[in-house]
């Protein structure tokens, strides 16, 4: 039922009730809030404007006896307040004389209806009230409350009460604000309808609603929000007739009505009770929590349906608002939303289902709503899962997950994964690429699954037996791989499922080849290797006895290109390398290092691994050879005993200066600058730590462009060159003839080079040499 004000009590006493809230809309700290409503209001009380409806106003109604009805608000009294004093403010005045001063009072017929609307929150209220509208009152160029302060009506202990302190507010602000004309405004308010709000006695036949609702409405707390000024604006966009749905009904209980009626039918009872059941996970008030997923949809709308938006382009204010939800795809996306996650019995739990074995591989609840309203762990891949679960829900009406929905999300999950590119703050990893402006990309792929999707076929069927676009051909190809697959062979899902939840291959899994008829074991055998119980250094060591897998993070340096060989937490970026050349490197070699690990002797994983290495022949000693061999090249232990710090962690990160792959640098900086960390050259490290406990041996760090060296008894330094040991004679140490005979040291100028010999490396040469040096 639609009212003006003048209608409803011409009906009606209105009755505020004892344990309703004190008036808000005029408190100090609402001064925005409440001059962009007067604004609003003053703009629809012109001629020339369309009409202002203030959305619903609930509550009941009761006899008071003297055949009179009241009607109690329960929800609308803030409106019903200031539409009263509104009322008030422009109403038809008359000049009385009194005491040879010139005032005015409103005319009886004004006060006839005005003096229906009571406040029963405080008696002094009540008072207040009545005395505003039958006592004569003098203006002039005070304020409007100034004025009602200093009339000799007005009681000193009304400056105590909140509710009568907040209109006069209210009525500086509609004065200050340079009202309409009065006897205009007047006429659209009480004959032209310029102003109404639709009436719902929530204990009537139609509704039988409970008390619960008003105790919910007002567990909101004293302060106004946003979301109460919106709600009232955004009731008036739903009946606009700016909107494409202006003459379209939604089914609200096999009943068509308008969306402004099913907006107010629900937002204050259905879907309140959704943000209810969360009132105590969150630090914001329920208003806020709905105001801030109503943001997350409209702004995911917006980009998916303006591809070439920028992030400058978003506003979080009305304006943006109506500019979104003007669309009928837009306004019912947001409806099925709120009614999909309604429906759902347990939202938490409903979350928890649907992501069980399915990582989002981070630490943030796998409950997405919350993570919507709380707006912790929601960036763009999670707005963008959050999105793909409420289409695929609304669309299927599931309402309690299966597997099938999970294979999706799994999906899903996988693709928005792969839009990634490598961290420039920290280059062995990778970090999202995942972009708000690029939604529309992502949407193509999710809307269309989800069209396409039905009971009769599976996820994966339908993955296989379709195109699709919003991500790369390659990655697409690659699900669609691990989809034809599974189809094909049902047994190897739980395996490509588990292969896909490994931390370092986070649903990529490119560079395996799946279609290996031994596939399960080597998924297997991937598992047991990199785990947590296996140690970088022994993995480094073995992979290289299969090939050079390493991947180039760096194309230039002051100490030529970086290449990066795995480290603990880090080892994605070369499992997953997906630039084309890392791509097929990474793939032949990792596929012949599972199958080698398979049929390797021993009694578990550490047992095989150390049999690959010891098996390891090189035809020649180069570089390859000697990390294989000497651990301490690529150990994370040692490396802590040199750094003199426990919680160092060696990144398996070099800078190559030469081919031969002895005159490199294990760096400690993976970013733009690394060598602004100290290094050491590995040859160096496993050097030392054959003299690890002698202190006349010590082992200096390079930075920059200076490279480390090794100090014997401060006699003379070593240094590792692609021809050999540099050795550098200190102070005036001279190296002895029959030791540089014996080691076939040769000599430029001041300096000698120390090689490897046929019977043994270069780090046995440098040992012995050093022993000889120690006599």
């Amino acid at each position: 039922m639609n009212f003006t004000l003048n209608e409803l009590l011409d009906n009606y006493h209105v009755l505020v009730p004892q344990i309703q809230r004190d008036y808000a809309q005029g408190r100090d700290t609402e001064f925005d809030l409440r001059k962009g409503f007067v604004n609003q209001i003053k703009r629809s009380l012109q001629s020339d404007s369309l009409p202002l409806n203030l959305d619903f106003v609930y509550g009941y109604t009761e006899n008071t006896g003297n055949g009179m009805q009241a009607f109690i608000p329960l929800d609308g009294q803030q409106r019903l307040t200031t539409l009263w004093l509104i009322h008030w403010f422009v109403a038809p005045r008359e000049e009385v004389q009194l005491s040879q001063c010139g005032k005015s009072t409103i005319t009886q017929e004004a006060q006839n209806y005005l003096r229906k609307f009571t406040y029963e929150t405080r008696i002094s209220s009540k008072r207040f009230c009545n005395s505003l509208i039958t006592q004569p009152l003098e203006t002039g160029q005070d304020k409007l409350s100034q004025s009602i302060k200093n009339a000799s009506w007005f009681m000193a202990s009304w400056n105590n009460d909140p509710t009568i302190i907040s209109m006069l507010n209210m009525l500086d602000t509609l004065q200050e604000e340079i009202f309409v004309d009065n006897g205009e405004a007047w006429n659209n308010l009480v004959n032209n309808r310029k102003i109404t709000f639709d009436y719902i006695d929530i204990k009537s036949d139609e509704f039988r609603l409970t008390d619960e609702l008003y105790i919910k409405m007002n567990s909101r707390g004293k302060p106004l929000t946003p979301f109460e000024n919106f709600k009232a604006q955004f009731s008036g966009l739903l009946s606009s007739k700016t909107t494409d749905y202006y003459n379209l009904k939604r089914n609200y209980e096999g009943s068509e009505i308008s969306y402004q009626q099913y907006f107010a039918f629900k937002i204050d009872s259905i879907w309140m009770d959704l943000f209810w059941n969360y009132r105590a996970k969150v630090d914001y008030s329920i208003d806020e929590n709905i105001y801030r997923f109503i943001n997350y949809i409209s702004e995911f709308l917006f980009f998916k349906n303006n591809p070439n938006a920028a992030a400058a382009d978003v506003k979080y204010d009305f304006d943006f608002l109506n500019k979104i939800f003007s669309a009928k795809e837009n306004i019912d996306f947001l409806f099925d939303s709120f009614d999909f996650l309604s429906r759902v019995k347990n939202v938490e739990s409903f979350f928890a289902s649907l992501f069980k074995g399915v990582s989002t591989f981070d630490d943030y609840p796998t409950d997405y709503f919350l993570r919507a309203i709380s707006g912790k762990g929601f960036d763009v891949k999670d707005k963008t899962v959050m999105y793909a679960v409420l289409i695929y829900g609304i669309h299927n009406k599931t309402y309690t997950p299966d597997n099938d929905f999970r294979d999706y999300m799994r999906i899903v999950r996988n693709l928005l994964l792969t839009v990634r590119q490598p961290n420039q703050s920290k280059r062995i990893e990778y970090s999202s690429n995942l972009r708000m402006p690029n939604v529309s990309d992502y949407c193509k792929f999710i809307d269309e699954f989800v069209w396409q999707k039905d009971i009769s076929k599976t996820s994966y069927q339908i993955l296989a037996e379709h195109e699709f676009a919003g991500f790369t051909k390659e990655n697409i190809a690659n699900e669609k791989i691990k989809a034809s697959l599974i189809i094909s062979n049902e047994r190897v899902k739980p395996d490509i499922h588990s292969l896909e939840e490994h931390i370092q291959i986070q649903g990529n899994t490119a560079n395996f080849k799946l279609n290996s008829p031994d596939i399960a074991d080597k998924i297997n055998a991937f598992l047991q290797i990199w785990s947590d119980s296996i140690e970088d250094s022994l993995i480094i060591r073995t992979f290289l006895t299969i090939a050079d897998y390493s991947v180039k993070t760096h194309d230039s340096s002051s100490l030529d290109e970086i290449w990066y060989f795995g480290s603990r937490g880090n080892w994605n970026r070369i499992l997953t390398a997906s630039g084309k050349e890392e791509k097929e490197k990474v793939t032949d070699s990792l596929d012949m290092f599972l199958s080698r690990f398979i049929n390797a002797e021993g009694n578990n994983t550490k047992d095989k691994l150390q049999y690959l290495i010891d098996d390891f022949k090189s035809g020649f000693k180069e570089w390859r050879y000697y990390f294989v061999k000497y651990k301490a090249m690529s150990d994370d232990e040692y490396y802590k005993i040199l750094s003199n710090n426990t919680n160092a962690i060696k990144l398996n990160l070099y800078s190559w200066v030469d081919e031969t792959g002895f005159n490199i640098n294990n760096l400690g900086n993976s970013g733009n600058q690394p060598l602004h960390s100290y290094h050491l050259n590995p040859y160096l490290i496993a050097l030392k730590s054959h003299f690890q406990s002698n202190y006349r041996i010590v082992l200096y760090w390079g930075r920059f462009t200076d490279l480390s060296i090794i100090k014997v008894d401060e006699k003379l330094q070593i240094r590792c060159l692609s021809s050999g040991w540099r050795i550098f004679p200190l102070g005036n140490y001279i190296v002895d003839s029959q030791i540089i005979s014996k080691y076939n040291m040769t000599e430029h100028g001041p300096e000698f080079i120390l090689a490897e010999s046929a019977e043994k490396d270069r780090i046995e040469t440098g040992i012995d040499f050093i022993n000889e040096i120690l006599k």
